[in-house]
């Protein structure tokens, strides 16, 4: 069977143009023919940059342009910086909003040679689980479109997963790449904070979800191609308070690393879900880990972090802005979210932050055992489309479910989504989570779990 170029992996089209096997312009236009194919299922790139992207692609060709990532097709995010592109964060009042200057994430990708090839849809403002808005529309899921592609890089799930791109930029503030990772099949890296740039680009503040929670991260079908875009958005920005130029090598371990398991915390747990951590488990101790299920402590504390910590940004912030925002979506799902946050009070968010700083304290000392945590995404099989807009008495149990990707990005800490089999057509998948800074041991144990499972191939929409 021949591969075409739109199926290689990035590393591998790079060697290509790298070694003028083929030109860049050649990955380019099948790249453009395959969002032809299958976008309009999809609708997961929602602005075409074809003649953008043929002219880098030439630049390439050239010997003008040239990088690790030379010839690699890329997507970035509608809520992201990207000039000459619209950042309207899916909201029609900020369609003709025009970024000011490009968010060094994506400098970092572009400076490493890759061509751009469109923007990908995200909810409004960022802030479903599912991604579809008022101005864009809707996006599928590629293995069913009773599935949801996740939110809120939803868009950047789906056009990676059906090789509309290779690799593609996403963002993290309570599981936006984690999720849609895992709903498309792919892999997704929620790195630490501060590891990426993430602020100084918008000349608006931040609330204090933005500041505290936010990450960029990219999105790939392999975890070599997973290594190079992570290492490209890793652009210096002294103007993002939070970045930190922090080294990605440390010195190998002198014995196995341990692995905690977590298949059980007294919440719902899908039989599906339990199968899929102790088969990474499985696949852990075979590559020489040490396994043991095993949770970490004050569990039903990070349960209610992100809540606590989000209320005065959705409930001061968001909530008196949904009139004038005018996106049903978003109206809906905030309005089912509504009864689970506690009162926006100051005595709520220090108590929160107070037991946040306890919460780190007992998960440092908890990784100086075990440095690996493998724990679930959701903890039933999948989500429906739009499941998160049905109503407040569905929406609690859809939070319950997603209470590990959600609440983990209030711990600040970095996460690998990595997909394990699937059952009844929907992807299932793990997180895998260390401290602080480690994001190398992250990558080793996706290394570990690939070499045994076999590589993310690029999929046709089902339907």
């Amino acid at each position: 069977m021949t591969t075409e170029l739109w199926q290689l992996e990035a590393t591998e089209t790079a060697r290509l143009v790298r070694e003028r096997t083929v030109s860049a312009v050649e990955v380019t236009e099948a790249h453009i023919a395959r969002i032809d194919a299958v976008n309009g299922k999809l609708n997961a790139i929602v602005v075409r940059t074809d003649e953008h992207a043929r002219a880098q692609a030439s630049l390439i060709d050239s010997g003008s342009a040239t990088g690790p990532l030379a010839g690699v097709a890329m997507t970035t995010k509608i809520n992201t910086d990207h000039v000459p592109y619209v950042m309207d964060n899916g909201i029609a009042m900020l369609k003709d909003n025009m970024s000011s200057m490009t968010h060094k994430c994506i400098e970092g990708l572009l400076t490493d040679g890759a061509v751009m090839l469109g923007r990908t849809n995200s909810p409004s403002f960022a802030l479903r689980s599912h991604t579809g808005n008022d101005l864009h529309g809707q996006t599928h899921n590629p293995h069913g479109k009773h599935l949801t592609p996740g939110g809120s890089s939803g868009g950047a799930g789906s056009a990676v997963a059906s090789g509309m791109c290779a690799i593609a930029q996403g963002n993290d503030v309570a599981g936006s790449v984690r999720w849609p990772a895992f709903c498309n099949g792919i892999i997704g890296l929620r790195p630490t904070m501060g590891r990426m740039p993430s602020g100084g680009t918008n000349p608006n503040p931040r609330g204090l979800s933005g500041m505290m929670m936010s990450t960029q991260g990219p999105l790939a079908r392999t975890m070599a191609d997973l290594r190079l875009t992570y290492s490209a958005m890793q652009y210096p920005n002294w103007a993002d308070p939070f970045w930190v130029p922090m080294q990605n090598d440390f010195p190998a371990p002198k014995s196995p690393i341990r692995v905690a398991l977590i298949t059980e915390d007294g919440h719902p747990m899908d039989d599906a879900t339990k199968t899929a951590v102790r088969t990474a488990g499985r696949l852990l101790e075979d590559a020489g880990y040490e396994v043991e299920e095993i949770s970490p402590p004050m569990l039903e504390t990070l349960f209610s972090m992100w809540l606590r910590l989000g209320a005065m940004d959705v409930l001061l912030g968001l909530v008196p802005s949904l009139p004038g925002i005018n996106d049903s979506g978003l109206t809906k799902a905030t309005e089912g979210m509504l009864p689970m946050f506690p009162e926006p009070t100051p005595q709520v968010l220090m108590k929160a932050l107070a037991d946040r700083d306890m919460m780190f304290r007992a998960w440092n000392q908890f990784f100086e055992t075990y440095p690996l945590i493998v724990m679930p995404v959701l903890t039933k099989p999948f989500m429906r489309m739009n499941e998160d807009i049905e109503g407040s008495e569905i929406m609690a149990p859809l939070w319950d479910h997603l209470r590990y990707t959600v609440n983990l990005a209030s711990l600040a800490i970095p996460s690998l989504a990595f997909p394990i089999g699937n059952h009844d057509g929907a992807p299932q998948g793990v997180q895998i989570v260390s401290h602080s800074w480690r994001e190398d041991l992250l990558l080793n144990a996706g290394d570990a779990l690939e070499l045994r499972l076999g590589k993310v191939h690029v999929v046709d929409p089902v339907w």
